[in-house]
């Protein structure tokens, strides 16, 4: 609306030498709000940013595919690990020019200690989290300002991390101070700013513990946020989702939206995930029984199964519910990140537990000793395991972890790879927009991390075990 009126004013002095004083009241609306209220700015980060990280593509045609949570039954490219670049690309600037340039608009004028605040600086941490960890470097601190850095550079994934940690440290102390209210915006917590920092610290755990190896200061941030449970997610009540208010393409969960109004069925739950859970009272929930009545997961870059009922395709609760949540972040991860950084038992067997109730199921003893027996035998691939598990329906963090610390172990490259001897891809390929955009920056992250042509292989990640 301003740049509106500069160039109207601009033509009407163009064209005739007079000029009225009272231009700008008789060319002003009264009954248009000349900005989007904040509350509106960050509904639309929240609901953009999240249909896309846990929608069918990213989530289940990229991340969660190649963490081996899916498997995919027809058009199975992705599984052989030949991406599609227009998809990774439009990922790349969905990101950057939705939720996170919705972001950067609320903190360019929310007050500068204020909840909105607080929100932005939270969910801005969270999908520069998602980024860096699928994509490796990535612009940060010269992004999100065209009018000052038309090219920027790629920061490291260290110094990302850095910003990120900071950033939700910063909104941890502002949570609560002023009085503001984020408003009917807010469709994660409804307002509720206790629960919100409680979200933002767990978070932060989860960015700590990721990287606590890399830096000493981070183990020792990690231990004192641990110190204090209350401060973290403390129920599966308290759980970082988001719902869905009904089966309309622009209203329901994004996998229901990809079979029911999109008409697409071309993932499965993958063997690997079947085959850890036997005896897992989750499996019913996250799988359907076959034709013959049992599970059967697809095996990860095969040929389709013949016919397509052979396998067990994904839990009804996951896809056919229109309003089936997508979770940001659980109380199970909280306790599987403590189970990790304190090597203590029993935050990964009540981690499990936690699971399993945020599903509607319980845990028997039976499995729970097995589960037992499993963490006295290797701690770490145990932990790894379940957490993975726990993380089902959010293929961004199955992907992270598992490349982090390389467990669950029965994840191995799939037959007919693309790159054969290369193994489980170990990042999203860059965007060819950025080739066209930003080439010189782009080129230098590429050799900095000796990403090969494929663009799916190079260095390690940064935070990697």
């Amino acid at each position: 609306m301003k740049n509106l009126k500069v160039w109207l004013l601009i033509l009407i002095v163009g064209f005739s030498n007079a000029c009225t004083k009272d231009f700008e009241e008789i060319n002003t609306n009264p009954n248009q709000a000349e900005e989007v209220p904040l509350t509106n700015v960050l509904l639309s980060a929240v609901t953009q940013g999240v249909r896309r990280t846990h929608g069918a593509s990213m989530n289940m045609t990229y991340a969660g595919l190649w963490a081996q949570h899916y498997a995919k039954i027809q058009y199975i490219d992705e599984d052989w690990y030949e991406y599609r670049s227009d998809a990774l690309t439009a990922h790349w600037d969905g990101l950057y020019g939705g939720p996170l340039a919705d972001l950067q608009d609320i903190l360019n004028r929310a007050p500068e200690t204020s909840n909105m605040r607080a929100a932005a600086l939270t969910m801005k941490s969270f999908y520069f989290g998602i980024i860096t960890d699928a994509w490796g470097e990535a612009p940060y601190s010269e992004a999100l300002d065209p009018d000052r850095t038309v090219n920027p550079t790629y920061d490291s994934q260290e110094t990302i991390y850095a910003g990120i940690i900071s950033d939700l440290e910063a909104a941890s102390a502002m949570w609560g101070v002023s009085s503001d209210p984020l408003g009917a915006g807010d469709v994660i917590y409804g307002g509720d700013v206790t629960l919100w920092k409680k979200f933002t610290n767990s978070l932060l755990a989860r960015y700590l513990n990721r990287a606590k190896h890399k830096n000493p200061a981070y183990a020792t941030k990690l231990a004192a946020l641990l110190s204090n449970p209350g401060n973290l997610i403390a129920s599966n009540a308290e759980n970082a989702l988001m719902t869905y208010p009904d089966a309309t393409p622009a209203g329901s969960n994004p996998l229901y939206n990809n079979k029911y109004n999109d008409g697409r069925n071309d993932h499965a739950v993958s063997k690997t995930l079947v085959d850890l859970m036997a005896g897992d009272p989750r499996l019913p929930v996250y799988a359907e029984v076959n034709n013959a009545g049992i599970y059967v997961g697809q095996p990860n870059g095969t040929v389709e199964p013949n016919p397509f009922s052979a396998v067990s395709q994904i839990g009804a609760k996951f896809r056919d519910d229109f309003a089936a949540p997508s979770y940001l972040f659980t109380y199970a991860e909280v306790l599987f990140i403590r189970a990790e950084a304190e090597n203590f038992k029993p935050a990964y067997l009540a981690g499990i537990e936690a699971s399993c109730e945020q599903h509607g199921v319980t845990a028997d003893q039976a499995f729970l000793d097995a589960a037992s027996a499993a963490y006295d035998a290797n701690p770490l691939q145990a932990i790894m395991t379940q957490k993975w598990i726990a993380l089902f329906g959010d293929g961004c963090e199955g992907y992270a972890e598992f490349r982090r610390t390389g467990y669950p172990s029965e994840i191995v490259e799939v037959p007919l790879s693309a790159y054969p001897g290369q193994g489980v891809p170990k990042r999203f390929a860059y965007p060819t927009s950025e080739s066209g955009n930003n080439k010189v920056n782009l080129e230098a992250a590429i050799q900095r991390q000796n990403i090969d042509p494929s663009g799916i292989y190079g260095n390690d990640m940064w935070w990697k075990l």
